[in-house]
């Protein structure tokens, strides 16, 4: 990514979140956070990653009925000659790397359990002691 789009996605996440927390008046978009923007590299296209403690299909639903207001909002304020189509998508990042370590967690605890004894940091178990 381009320093510029780096520069204008930092610049919609934060509009972005500004606009959801204090001019969109749904209800469902309360609980959101905005974690991250991704823009094209010609700046038309913006994919917007949050996460909702919310129900997560009434967050789709609402996002779909405020894009239009919050690209308006958006075109008042940016220097750009196009405001970039939005897509909202759930950032699942924190799940995805949860289950890596959960199932890292189980590797170690089978390794464990199959070796008979806790594992001593600093200390191969083919090392005589």
């Amino acid at each position: 990514m381009s320093r510029r789009q780096e520069r204008v996605a930092h610049e919609l996440r934060n509009r972005i979140a500004r606009v959801i927390k204090q001019r969109v008046g749904d209800p469902r978009l309360r609980d959101v956070t905005i974690t991250g923007v991704k823009a094209s590299s010609d700046l038309s296209f913006v994919r917007v990653f949050y996460r909702t403690l919310g129900a997560r299909e009434e967050v789709v639903q609402a996002f779909a009925g405020a894009k239009p207001f919050i690209r308006r909002c958006l075109a008042e304020g940016l220097r750009l000659r196009r405001v970039p189509e939005l897509d909202f998508r759930l950032d699942e990042s924190l799940d995805k790397a949860a289950r890596i370590d959960e199932i890292l967690r189980e590797l170690h605890e089978g390794r464990v359990a199959d070796s008979g004894e806790a594992a001593e940091p600093g200390r191969n178990k083919e090392e005589p002691a």
